[in-house]
């Protein structure tokens, strides 16, 4: 009885490791093609923070950011998923940046002193009539420069 629940715990955690590194593996091959040559002239930071979303969900990450240097930031996603936004907040929930308010899809700064920061990404809800919620795969992505 043991055994067979083991194996079936193996089986269910492997089965969702792979479907992870499926999604991962999509999301950067995404992100490649049509979001890495607009970080430039900044160099890709290394990291990479990408998930499936639906309309309607949010996702927050905190990322560090170093005094002495330029970033841009910018947030990519599949087309089937509409206008994505993101925000950005310092520690104190303080809004930095809106990209729905600055009507722009990436964001060039610097900070004065090293930093943690929120960045807040929202998918629009959906309005399709054929009741077919599309996901759709979004990607921060972090590039800098030595000022």
């Amino acid at each position: 009885m043991m055994n067979a629940y083991f194996r079936t715990l193996v089986l269910l955690v492997t089965s969702l490791l792979f479907i992870t590194m499926d999604v991962s593996a999509q999301c950067r091959n995404i992100a490649k093609k049509q979001c890495f040559p607009a970080l430039l002239p900044y160099t890709q930071n290394g990291q990479f923070n990408s998930a499936k979303l639906a309309p309607g969900e949010s996702a927050e990450v905190q990322m560090t950011f170093y005094a002495g240097q330029d970033y841009r930031l910018m947030v990519c996603s599949e087309a089937v998923l509409g206008n994505v936004n993101f925000k950005v907040f310092d520690a104190e929930k303080n809004e930095l940046f809106n990209s729905k308010k600055a009507a722009a899809k990436q964001w060039d700064f610097n900070v004065a002193a090293t930093q943690a920061l929120s960045v807040q990404v929202e998918i629009p809800p959906s309005d399709s009539p054929n009741k077919i919620i599309p996901e759709g795969c979004v990607s921060i992505l972090v590039g800098f420069k030595k000022l």
